[in-house]
């Protein structure tokens, strides 16, 4: 027998059993109502109850709504909205299908939820072993606990998914939902306006253009088509894909590896992030800058790392159609360019170790500093007005391009092409060689400390040759045979400020004979020695003498006088020995020979 509460009825307590149907129609309102295993309750639209309790085997249905505090022990409810205020505790093998939940909604002991819809300020809690499957909450928030799990859920608007410790599936946010996911998670897809925080393992994460992931705990293969990615705070991201304008950004104690970007796609290191074994390509980017560290990047067609302000890059690789910046402050350090790829180091930037295989390129622009490149066979450096090479190694084969400035502190060996009209300087103690190809080169060598040894011919095509005093140790030009002058010929670089006793000329193939001399005629710098001449054009300025030794080798060593020395001697001398050749002794290198000079008996 049915009963039935009409509307305008209030009915109960009532005990509803098997063959004793409850019926409320619109209207109507039912309260204290038991329902047992075999009875059944329905709630029509428009209809209300309150204070239910329904056992195993008891059912409560319809589009009604239900207020005060029910207890389902088992049992069935479907379709029923529970209101604001409202309190419903599932458990013990209960179900709930398409309840609208405004209320608060405990799910316990093996319980369950399907298609639950949370609104407004809504409330479900799903306690240890509870289960809920396809919520969809568009407003309040359905908190997962130990033990509990979440399938399907979708969050939009200001709903929000917290998971602690629980376990959730197949999860989708977008348009100002929130998931905050602690436990174990698996499939969640953030799409615009979405925000997941991830913060333990999690796998299959999927976001979307104008969705936003923050990994803090360890992610795998999270596929970001033009979504974001922070990775922060002890978060560790594997084998993110990052397409279609997507950004990963890896920042404080966030670490990345295995980042794969594609077209459109980039990662962003920075503040105390750290990245590895990215893969660049097709339009993609890395930037590391702000204390951010990346090593081991792939740089693919297409593909750019940079380095900018406090950034670090480490040991990438660049290949065919890649490029890697260092500028504004950013350092690169280890990299190896492919054929095809290209370096470029600019304001400010500095690149350190750099290998150039053949048919890589690098250019070095104002501002910007290279480190100790080397650069193979094939290979190609240009160095920009402004831009500088310290400790270049430019092996047979290579092209140098120096339009700046190229320093090298020790020993070193520019053995390629050498172009441009820069400057080649030698600042420390080590003996730096010339010998490739300086056919078309117009800039000079600077010489502050060391030796520039010239061992080809036209080793500087067209330049000049510079030495500058240093304050200890000497600075030496050496010129080997294949760039030596001819006898009676004149050697091909202008040689400018050749006049401190610091200073030498070593002509290692000239042989040295007693006897031999040198002297200025106008700006030439004339060598005798042997019977034979050699001329060197001076500019700048120029010693009053210049001794010539032997260079302890067999070769010859112009070493100027010091020039308070010559004034002494020219005080002893009559007019006419102005211009006499000044005649070296043997003396060993590093000695300044005495200078020979007419003078009367009277002088002594």
């Amino acid at each position: 027998m049915t009963i039935t509460v009409s509307s305008g009825v209030t009915s109960g307590p009532l005990t509803i059993s098997g063959g004793d149907p409850l019926v409320v129609l619109s209207g109507g309102f039912a309260e204290y109502i038991t329902i047992l295993s075999g009875g059944s309750a329905t709630l029509s639209s428009g209809a209300e109850a309150s204070e239910f309790t329904v056992s195993a085997g008891g059912v409560l249905l319809g589009a009604g709504v239900l207020s005060g505090t029910q207890d389902f022990i088992g049992g069935t409810i479907s379709g029923i909205t529970l209101a604001a205020g409202g309190d419903i505790d599932l458990e013990l093998d209960a179900t709930a299908s398409d309840v609208t939940v405004l209320g608060t909604f405990v799910v316990s002991t093996s319980a369950s939820t399907s298609g639950m819809m949370l609104e407004g300020e809504g409330s479900a809690i799903v306690l240890r072993y509870g289960d809920t499957v396809g919520s969809i909450i568009s407003g309040g928030t359905e908190t997962v606990l130990s033990g509990a799990t979440a399938t399907g859920t979708t969050i939009d608007g200001d709903g929000r998914l917290f998971v602690s410790l629980g376990t959730s599936f197949d999860t989708t946010v977008s348009n100002g939902g929130l998931a905050e996911l602690y436990g174990a998670t698996s499939g969640v897809t953030v799409s615009s306006g979405g925000l997941a925080y991830l913060r333990v393992a999690a796998t299959d994460i999927t976001v979307l253009r104008g969705g936003a992931e923050v990994e803090e705990g360890d992610g795998t293969g999270a596929i970001l088509s033009g979504g974001k990615e922070d990775v922060v705070l002890g978060g560790i991201a594997t084998g993110t894909t990052v397409s279609d304008a997507g950004v990963q950004y890896v920042l404080s104690l966030g670490v990345a590896s295995g980042t794969v970007v594609l077209s459109g796609g980039q990662e962003i290191v920075r503040s105390g992030g750290v990245a590895s074994g990215a893969t660049l390509s097709n339009g993609a980017v890395e930037y590391v800058s702000s204390g951010g560290v990346a090593s081991a990047t792939a740089v693919a067609s297409g593909g750019a790392d940079v380095a900018l302000s406090s950034g670090s890059i480490f040991d990438a690789v660049v290949g065919a159609g890649g490029h890697e910046v260092a500028s504004s402050g950013g350092v690169t350090s280890g990299t190896t360019v492919l054929s095809g790829g290209t370096e470029y180091v600019q304001g400010s930037g500095t690149a350190s170790a750099t290998i150039f295989e053949s048919g890589a390129v690098a250019f070095v622009s104002s501002g910007g500093v290279a480190v100790g490149a080397t650069v193979s066979s094939g290979g190609k450096i240009t160095v920009l007005s402004g831009g500088t090479a310290d400790d270049l190694a430019l092996t047979a084969g290579g092209q140098l391009t120096d339009d700046g400035e190229v320093a090298i502190s020790g020993a070193g060996t520019l053995a390629g092409i050498l172009l441009g009209s820069g400057t080649i300087a030698e600042t420390s103690t080590g003996d730096l060689v010339l010998s490739g190809d300086g056919a078309k080169f117009s800039g000079g060598a600077v010489i502050s400390g060391g030796t520039i040894e010239l061992a080809a011919s036209k080793a500087l095509g067209s330049g000049y040759v510079e030495f500058v005093a240093p304050t200890t140790g000497s600075a030496v030009l050496q010129i080997d045979a294949a760039d030596a002058p001819t006898p009676g010929g004149t050697f091909a670089n202008t040689i400018s400020n050749f006049s401190s006793s610091s200073e030498d000329i070593d002509l290692t193939s000239i042989a040295f004979v007693a006897g031999a001399s040198a002297t200025i005629v106008g700006s030439t710098l004339v060598l005798t020695d042997g019977g034979k001449s050699y001329k060197f054009n001076l500019s700048g300025t120029t010693a009053g003498a210049y001794p010539v030794l032997s260079d302890g080798h067999g070769g010859t060593l112009i070493d100027p006088a010091v020039t308070r020395f010559t004034h002494a001697a020219a005080a002893f001398a009559p007019p006419a020995a102005a211009n006499t050749a000044l005649v070296s002794s043997p003396s060993p290198a590093g000695q300044t020979p005495f200078l020979h000079a007419t003078a009367s008996a009277g002088h002594g």
